[in-house]
């Protein structure tokens, strides 16, 4: 059963100007550069959630904290006056470098996906209604933990998704707001109370309040089981402070997975260090070449088709050509068998035969994860890699059937959903 609840939101004070200067992309996505870019502006939500490069964890938690007791103070961060759940609406495009790699059939001039936010009771991730698909580092889960502790705050929703065939909630919420997306209507009787745009992605917050709506939610989510999509570090944080404070719940977003505006992108793998002769080997052991060319259409084309479950395709680019390779599916079945592991056999079949036995001693920092296949090739064309291997999207039926059937975790940087919350557009208070 999942058990949500109303909470009072802490966001940026509405009666500032230039507030978009204040939010920030999450914590775990920003680079230096964005760091650097973000963190010049001294009231961006940046300088509380994510600790710069060179910095010492406590040291980073010591300021973030001082930090946010100044927002306060100074009212550039307030809490509203009573409880709600939230409706949070994010409206984006991609760009064609992106839209190339997903199906035909997904593809749109603009999305505009919404989600449910409310309080959910904690529980231990896998045994109960709540389930992750990822694999996570202790040292990053231990660091969440002693921020949020140090500063009583949930900065950002977890985002997680349900299975709602019938689009109940997302129905509630349209008729709710009175329009149909992805056209937007803002009326004066439901104001947003946050609507900022990030990096050409709009950010849009919605209360409610009325009692018989979020009762009819709370029905429609408790025989639910959701799955996180981004957030499983902040979650094992939350369960931390669930067993060591006490604090039973956490802020999470809930979003369908049948929402034709949440995407499921791939993470491209690009390495440096490789053994160039063992990939060669492995390649003839293991795979056929299927394609051959430049990137576009038919590379695209090539990789994204498809003859059944053990049909795996990896694109590989090697700084001189493109190239589609074929696992041999005898092989793939066999591994699939071993490992009891059915969906996500791209990725494991990647580690498994290439990068496990070609990386230099295994060392996991000469793979580099780039969610663009333009920068994996830039990288390998400028930046002395060796090559790029380009993946095809999962689909979310298959993070499902992992979660909820396998009981597995994909490989690290197996997922990427789209679109992404932003810092600073809600927080929580604890």
């Amino acid at each position: 059963m999942v058990t949500i609840k109303p909470f009072k939101t802490t966001f940026i004070n509405p009666q500032l100007s230039q507030r978009n200067r204040l939010v920030c992309p999450v914590y775990d996505t920003i680079d230096e550069t964005e760091y650097a870019r973000y963190g010049s502006e001294e009231n961006n939500i940046i300088n509380v959630t994510t600790r710069k490069t060179g910095v010492d964890s406590e040291e980073f938690i010591a300021n973030a904290k001082k930090c946010l007791d100044r927002f306060f103070d100074e009212h550039i961060l307030v809490e509203r006056a009573g409880p709600a759940l939230y409706i949070y609406g994010i409206r984006y495009t991609l760009p064609e470098n992106i839209l190339g790699q997903i199906p035909e059939i997904a593809r749109r001039n603009i999305y505009f996906a919404f989600g449910l936010v409310g309080l959910v009771k904690v529980e231990e991730l896998g045994r109960g209604s709540i389930v992750g698909h990822e694999r996570i580092f202790k040292k990053h889960t231990i660091e969440r933990y002693n921020l949020m502790k140090a500063c009583g705050m949930n900065f950002s929703p977890i985002v997680s998704e349900y299975n709602m065939p019938g689009h109940e909630i997302n129905n509630i919420l349209e008729d709710y707001l009175g329009f149909k997306r992805p056209d937007l209507v803002l009326r004066e009787e439901r104001p947003p109370l946050v609507d900022l745009e990030l990096k050409g992605t709009r950010h849009l917050l919605w209360e409610i309040t009325e009692t018989e709506i979020i009762g009819k939610i709370q029905q429609l989510m408790k025989d639910e089981n959701v799955l996180i999509l981004d957030g499983h570090h902040r979650y094992n944080a939350a369960n931390e402070l669930r067993i060591k404070d006490g604090v039973d719940h956490t802020m999470m977003m809930f979003m369908e997975g049948g929402d034709r505006a949440v995407l499921l992108l791939p993470w491209h793998r690009v390495v440096r260090q490789m053994d160039v002769g063992k990939l060669g080997l492995q390649v003839e052991r293991y795979f056929e070449t299927i394609w051959e060319g430049e990137l576009g259409d038919g590379f695209h084309t090539a990789l994204q088709d498809s003859e059944g479950r053990y049909d795996v395709r990896i694109g590989l680019y090697d700084g001189k050509k493109f190239s589609v390779l074929r696992a041999n599916k005898e092989d793939v079945k066999r591994l699939s068998v071993e490992l009891e592991e059915n969906v996500g056999l791209d990725y494991i079949v990647l580690n498994e035969w290439i990068i496990g036995p070609c990386v230099d001693n295994g060392n996991t920092d000469d793979v580099v994860f780039v969610d663009s296949m333009d920068e994996a090739v830039n990288k390998v064309d400028t930046q002395g890699f060796d090559a790029a291997f380009l993946i095809r999207p999962l689909a979310i039926e298959d993070v499902e059937y992992k979660a909820h059937v396998e009981m597995k975790n994909f490989p690290q940087k197996s997922t990427l959903f789209l679109p992404k919350v932003a810092e600073g557009i809600m927080m929580r208070r604890f």
